[in-house]
């Protein structure tokens, strides 16, 4: 059995195209249409009704199949849906710095999961600026709509078995409502992404899809005038929402009833009233209802990632063209791909889950991986290098250890000095390496991303019973190796508590016991900005951060903190030490330009010429 349409409505395309116009300019221009998000407002009383009306049509008639229903609900929102997605991992991977691209991924496989209203609510609220570089935020509305859908079809099917539709469709609606209203002042950003404070607002077109089961003589005694006034009363209501609301106001709350209350007014009135008839019915407004959905995708996409690439400067001009592109390929996508799939058989549909879990897959894939940042370290090492991980005559002399990391700068002669740490002995390695080959040395590095370098005790909250027993007995070892004169500690900088200063000091003393001379080298500061934004990514990402400068007062607070108390230990044990932060920053600003290129290659970490640099004075 195949679920029969609902009696096809010309102004309910008109509706989708003044939902989309009125998202599209908030979206384009909020200056001037302040409250056109409200457009997804209407989006979900036309879902609401229409799915509704379909479900009941055919319980009816005794036709409605469920997994029919999904089938189709599948073959109508997948395919744009999947183009969209596979579009912005392509464009994104020459676009997008591997932090963005680790965020675009999580979206993506969020999006593909229809999850991204429940992945924005711990991330972001709607109304904030930098939601203006996220390309698939809007998929939090589509994602609110397939989740109705997954329970919606069966709520429908108990109630009527029940006859108790109106009752039990008023009971959702209000208890959906009244939850909206408790949670829009103590947590706004799930009121507005949550499934629950929202679901009302589809179920308002449901309400009167029921009516309309229940009482079809009701809209035959309606007066022509009365229909007039419903329409005028329903776009006025929406006019109203446009014009006042912004992104200051509480919504959804109490005000998200002006949209969709409008919405409902204008559905009632139906295409006899004049507003219907002459406004929504209009052939222009029909054919952009029609590529409304896939209008929907593109437009926005297409608007954040020009802000993107423009470092957020996307002029008026730039964006009305666009919005002209985002037509196009919604007709495009309408017109060649989605008519090409959409009223094709359960092989379409099985092909296209498939599809959208593979995209999915690769999404997830980019997150987890870092934003495959390898896409940009390959530009990065043209300004600067970056250091291997391993050497094999290292390993092979650390084998009993399995270390993450290991560089020996001579192989064939003893070694002297080594270099203890978590992933940050990279930014000293390279420029001891250096200082130390003058002198005729042997240098080694060796440990594994995460771990400091201290001895823990089992008892101690931070130990760990396989990494931090290694750390004691890689210590334990290089401690007791006769060869060995002088090791150099160093770590990222986490908070320096009690704990971390103890553990810090047992181990200097524990190498000062075994007749080893301990040296212990401050990390450098992180900085706020990746410095691939001083390069660019060509040819869509041009160089935007020309100055490539750190500010000082930008440094994170706690970087400062941790150093006071770093100096207190390290004076107090009376070691020596070697401060990077010294090399790299004067008192306002840090270059980061050098001669060659770059001293970092991202946030944390200094290229081979940027170690270099800054231990280019050390034995001075």
């Amino acid at each position: 059995m195949f679920l029969k349409p609902p009696n096809y409505r010309q102004d309910i395309n008109g509706l989708r195209a003044l939902a989309v116009l009125l998202t599209i300019g908030y979206h384009a221009f909020p200056e001037f249409i302040s409250g056109g998000f409200v457009g997804v407002d209407i989006f979900f009383v036309i879902s609401g009704f229409l799915i509704t009306k379909i479900i009941l049509e055919n319980l009816e008639t005794n036709t409605f199949n469920i997994i029919d229903f999904y089938s189709r609900r599948i073959r109508r929102i997948f395919p744009a849906l999947f183009l969209l997605l596979i579009a912005c991992y392509g464009f994104g991977w020459f676009a997008m710095y591997a932090s963005e691209y680790k965020r675009l991924g999580e979206h993506i496989a969020a999006g593909a999961g229809f999850i991204q209203n429940l992945v924005l609510i711990q991330e972001i609220g709607y109304f904030e600026k930098s939601i203006d570089t996220k390309p698939l935020i809007h998929l939090w509305s589509l994602a609110i709509e397939e989740q109705f859908y997954l329970f919606w079809p069966l709520v429908i099917w108990a109630l009527h078995k029940k006859n108790n539709l109106i009752i039990g469709v008023i009971i959702f609606l209000g208890s959906s409502f009244l939850l909206n209203i408790f949670t829009i002042t103590s947590n706004p950003i799930m009121a507005f992404y949550s499934s629950l404070s929202r679901v009302w607002e589809l179920i308002v077109g449901s309400l009167w899809a029921c009516i309309l089961l229940c009482k079809p003589e009701l809209i035959k005694r309606l007066h022509i005038n009365t229909l007039n006034f419903l329409s005028v009363i329903g776009l006025l209501l929406i006019v109203l929402a446009t014009i006042f609301l912004d992104n200051k106001s509480k919504f959804p709350g109490w005000y998200a009833l002006l949209p969709t209350v409008g919405a409902l007014f204008l559905i009632i009135a139906n295409e006899r009233s004049s507003i219907n008839q002459k406004f929504l019915s209009n052939s222009i407004m029909v054919w952009i209802g029609i590529i409304s959905y896939p209008l929907y995708l593109w437009h926005w996409t297409l608007l954040s990632f020009g802000q993107v690439i423009s470092a957020s400067t996307l002029t008026s001009l730039y964006k009305v063209v666009l919005i002209i592109v985002s037509l196009g390929l919604a007709y495009l996508t309408h017109r060649y791909w989605e008519n090409l799939l959409r009223y094709k058989g359960k092989k379409v549909t099985v092909l296209l889950v498939v599809l959208m879990g593979l995209i999915g897959y690769q999404g997830w894939s980019a997150y987890v991986r870092n934003g495959l940042d390898f896409r940009h370290k390959k530009i990065l090492d043209i300004y600067g290098g970056r250091p291997a991980q391993t050497d094999e005559g290292c390993l092979i002399k650390f084998q009993k250890y399995d270390l993450n990391f290991c560089r020996l700068s001579k192989e064939n002669k003893d070694l002297d000095t080594v270099l203890i740490g978590d992933s940050i002995a990279h930014n000293s390695y390279s420029g001891l390496e250096i200082k130390y080959g003058q002198l005729g040395k042997n240098l080694a590095m060796v440990g594994w991303p995460g771990q400091e370098p201290t001895i823990k005790e089992s008892h101690e909250v931070n130990y760990a019973p396989v990494t931090s027993q290694r750390m004691n007995e890689l210590i334990t070892g290089l401690a007791q190796d006769q060869n060995i004169k002088t090791v150099f500690l160093t770590m990222r900088q986490p908070e320096i508590n009690s704990l971390v200063k103890t553990q810090l000091k047992r181990t200097i003393e524990y190498f000062e016991k075994n007749g080893k001379q301990v040296i212990f080298i401050y990390p450098p500061p992180s900085l706020s900005f990746e410095p691939i934004g001083c390069i660019g990514m060509p040819p869509f990402r041009p160089i935007l951060n020309a100055e490539c400068v750190q500010k000082v007062q930008e440094i994170d607070p706690q970087y400062y903190m941790g150093r006071i108390e770093l100096k207190k230990l390290v004076e107090a044990l009376n070691i020596p030490s070697y401060d990077t932060y010294s090399q790299i920053c004067n008192d306002s600003n840090c270059p980061l330009r050098i001669d060659g290129g770059l001293l970092y290659r991202n946030k944390a970490y200094l290229t081979v010429i940027g170690s270099e640099k800054v231990f280019s004075k050390f034995l001075e």
